[in-house]
């Protein structure tokens, strides 16, 4: 086949299925003009063969082309069943592939492809329609715990429940890992937000595998076809919608609105801003003193992340739960271990740096060997490193955890349970922690010479200290009276306002240079403001660990 281009002929191969095709028509044409002729020269050939009359001196030649008609005819049929057969087989290939090049294997759902062939369609016919995406909570617990077989065949499980659950002839797609798309063409909000609740109820169900009972939710988001946009444009719109049905706590679901994408676009930028940051070394450590309450020497400090981004010093509450969300918080909190460790290797070799690692970060099983590689770089005698967990550690996988704290004991390394009292984390779960020191939260040492029911939560957990041996450490210690009450308790260190404030590493060793520390009431201090308010000595770092 040719096509004229720029005044010439190209030569455009043709496909198979064309070619059988045509020589299908090509061999029946021929055999049926085979059958005529056959016809013709029966007509004068049989009835004198039947009559036993000798045909005319050229009846030699027509009892030849009729012999030779008959090889024709049965030539023909042979090779247009042949070919009739070829091209049913091409047929069945081709709908194969077609039907393996938009099919999910695993699930037998539509993928991706026919997703957005599918949504072309409904964006060129103008109907009505709703763009549902659901992503599976908890999946990759499934697959660590019972393996990728069982997981799959819940993938299986979850496919048959959208299918039995959604219209008929609506689109159903598995587009990612653990991620589902329904495309309702014609449906009303109403009608898609049924569906959607009805989805929610049916998936927070325990699945049965097996002799494995898989339990999962899901969060869904919803999104109105907007016939204005693209197939791209109407996924990005149902994702948005499913990340804030995420934000929001999960098992639920969302509508898109534009404010949604104004908040979707202001948090990849902070990403990309928290990305570039890291590149750039704009993350730094400052130094928070660590007091013994009995002596009120200078002990070590707690080491806090900071961002010197473009404008202006961050505390960590402005992007630590941005970090841990998109997976950066890793390669944040080693880089600034590494810069604070490679501070405090010269500082005098009593004084401890305490740093904080992230619950996100212990879903790494790597997360031992990447601190071994920072003390290795920077030689910074292990002993002297002491690492702080929050309670939401144990809410990871408690085995690794567990894991990878014992390997880090095994250095040398301390364990310190950080703002104990306010997370998951039981008075009876510690025995079982290798577990050096805790550190009572903030929240209770503000309040416990105002309340006697704080005043008793913190005597509970000094005397489980005392009973454990286990050295405790109050955060948020702002008045001479907390810190009275503290000593009486038995308390070991403290730190706070009344202590002061994290300071940079250059202020420190300023502080340390002119002979700072060697008297029990010595602290460094810095005119420079991190954003701290008085009362604000622990940093407001809560709203996740910092390094």
């Amino acid at each position: 086949m040719d096509d004229q281009r720029d005044g010439k002929l190209v030569h455009r191969p043709r496909s198979k299925a064309v070619r059988l095709a045509g020589s299908h028509l090509i061999t029946t044409c021929a055999t049926m003009a085979a059958i005529l002729l056959f016809v013709g020269l029966g007509s004068q050939v049989l009835p004198s063969a039947i009559a036993g009359v000798e045909l005319p001196a050229s009846g030699g030649s027509l009892k030849m082309a009729f012999i030779l008609n008959i090889a024709i005819i049965l030539f023909g049929w042979r090779r247009s069943k042949d070919l009739s057969e070829a091209l049913e087989a091409h047929e069945r290939a081709e709908r194969s592939a077609h039907r393996n090049a938009n099919t999910d294997h695993i699930t037998g759902l539509a993928n991706r492809r026919e997703l957005l062939r599918s949504l072309s369609e409904v964006l060129e016919s103008r109907r009505p329609g709703v763009l549902l995406m659901l992503d599976l909570d908890h999946f990759k617990r499934v697959n660590d715990l019972h393996g990728h077989m069982v997981g799959d065949q819940l993938l299986r499980a979850i496919a048959d429940t959208l299918r039995g659950a959604a219209p008929p002839d609506c689109c159903c797609a598995r587009i990612g890992g653990d991620e589902f798309a329904i495309l309702l063409d014609g449906i009303s909000n109403e009608g898609a937000e049924d569906l959607g609740k009805l989805l929610l109820a049916r998936l927070s169900t325990p699945f049965r595998i097996g002799n494995i009972e898989a339990q999962v939710s899901s969060s869904i988001g919803l999104a109105a076809i907007d016939h204005g946009g693209s197939e791209e444009s109407a996924l990005h719109r149902s994702d948005v919608s499913l990340y804030a049905a995420k934000a929001a706590g999960r098992n639920c679901l969302a509508w898109f609105d534009e404010k949604m994408e104004l908040e979707l676009a202001t948090r990849l930028k902070l990403e990309e801003d928290i990305r570039r940051g890291i590149e750039g070394g704009e993350f730094v450590p400052f130094f928070q003193p660590l007091i013994d309450l009995s002596s009120k020497a200078l002990v070590g400090f707690e080491a806090l992340a900071r961002w010197r981004s473009p404008t202006g010093l961050l505390e960590p509450e402005c992007f630590i739960e941005a970090a841990e969300k998109t997976g950066l918080i890793g390669p944040l909190s080693i880089s600034v271990m590494e810069q604070a460790l490679t501070e405090a290797r010269t500082w005098p070799a009593h004084l401890k740096i305490a740093v904080n690692v992230s619950p996100v970060q212990f879903r790494d099983p790597t997360l031992a060997a990447q601190i071994v590689k920072v003390l290795a770089a920077t030689g910074f005698p292990a002993s002297r490193l002491e690492i702080e967990i929050t309670e939401g550690s144990l809410l990871e996988d408690r085995g690794q955890v567990t894991t990878i704290l014992q390997s880090l004991k095994n250095l040398g390394i301390s364990i310190s349970m950080d703002d104990f009292g306010t997370g998951y984390a039981s008075l009876s779960q510690l025995h079982t922690l290798p577990v050096d020191r805790i550190k009572i939260d903030r929240s209770f040492i503000n309040t416990m010479v105002k309340s006697e029911r704080t005043a008793a939560i913190v005597n509970t957990i000094a005397s489980l200290g005392h009973r454990l041996n286990v050295p405790i450490t109050a955060e948020g210690v702002e008045t001479e009276s907390i810190r009275g009450e503290l000593s009486k308790l038995g308390c070991t260190e403290a730190q706070g306002w009344l202590f002061g404030r994290a300071v940079s590493a250059d202020t420190v060793n300023s502080f340390l240079r002119m002979g700072g520390g060697q008297r029990g009431d010595e602290h460094p201090s810095s005119e420079e403001s991190t954003g701290d308010p008085p009362g604000s000595a622990d940093d407001q770092r809560r709203s996740g660990s910092a390094a």
